[in-house]
Formats: C-alpha cells, sequence, structure tokens
C-alpha cells in the first residue's frame, strides 16, 4: 500500500527519515545471533580501566577523539547485525536523554529502545565529536550492553 504523504506529519505510526517516510514499524528484525554479535564486545568493555580510545589535539587543528581496535569494531558490528538502524534519532533526543539521566530507565528498556539508543549514539558522533567517548567512558554503552544481555537470556529461556 502506498503512503499518503500528506497523512504521514499527523500519524504517530510514520515518521520521516531524511528524504522519505518510514513506517516506523518496519524496523529490521534481529535474533540471536545479532545480539551475541554485540554481547562479544561488553567483556572487553567491562574491564577495569579499560581505555576506549584517546583524544588528539594536534596544533593548528580541532581536538579529535580516535577510538581503538575493538571500539571500532564494535561500531562495525553494530552496523553489520543491523542494531543500528535508519529513524529519525534527531526527534528522539529528549527520550535517549531520559535514559542517561535516570538509570532506572534503562533497567526496563526494550530491545528497540536499546538499539534506537545506539544508533543515537553513533549517529550523534557524526555532529558532536566527543559524544561516543562520552557514552563509552561514563559507562553508558555497557549499562546498554548488560541490558541487552539480560534481553538475550530471557530470549533463550523462551
Amino acid at each position: 500500500n502506498p503512503i499518503d504523504h500528506r497523512r504521514v506529519y499527523d500519524d504517530p505510526k510514520f515518521e520521516q527519515v531524511g528524504d522519505r517516510v518510514m513506517d516506523k514499524y518496519d524496523v529490521p528484525g534481529i535474533g540471536p545471533e545479532q545480539i551475541d554479535a554485540v554481547l562479544q564486545f561488553l567483556p572487553i568493555f567491562e574491564q577495569p580501566d579499560y581505555e576506549f580510545g584517546e583524544w588528539h589535539s594536534p596544533k593548528g587543528q580541532f581536538p579529535f577523539y580516535s577510538v581503538n581496535d575493538e571500539v571500532m569494531g564494535f561500531l562495525q558490528t553494530l552496523d553489520e547485525q543491523q542494531i543500528v538502524f535508519p529513524f529519525d534519532w534527531p526527534r528522539w533526543q529528549e527520550e535517549s536523554g531520559r535514559h542517561l539521566s535516570d538509570p532506572g530507565a534503562l533497567e526496563t528498556a526494550d530491545l528497540l529502545t536499546l538499539r534506537k539508543l545506539l544508533t543515537t549514539h553513533v549517529r550523534t558522533e557524526r555532529f558532536v565529536e566527543g559524544h561516543l567517548a562520552n557514552m563509552l567512558e561514563s559507562g553508558h554503552i555497557t549499562t546498554i550492553l548488560r541490558r541487552l544481555q539480560k534481553i538475550r537470556l530471557q530470549m533463550s529461556s523462551c
């Protein structure tokens, strides 16, 4: 069925993604294999004093953050396993912020919310240098992965 673009902005089922309209419920599905691929990074990120990367401040340039090889592999895995997906993440910033300021919100977050959080953090890094560094170093990404692990364990018990 074609989408009536005149009604999209009034219908909460749809959202604008770039120049196209996306059905919010048409999110690429993922299964245990995709989650397992991402969870392989949890023990790495949980290591005490783990260094996710480093800041560089070359003379005459803006400072930038360079992630290490494991974090680069993590980001590639998020993409390859379709954990990150296209949606209107800038409009979701307030909800993302709620999960940052309220640790209890993450404890009950569902799989879609975790995917939206990861997508938002990865995409925000493109516009805000160091955002991802903050999310990694603060433990927020690790907390998301721990919640993802709980969801994965629930999948196994079904």
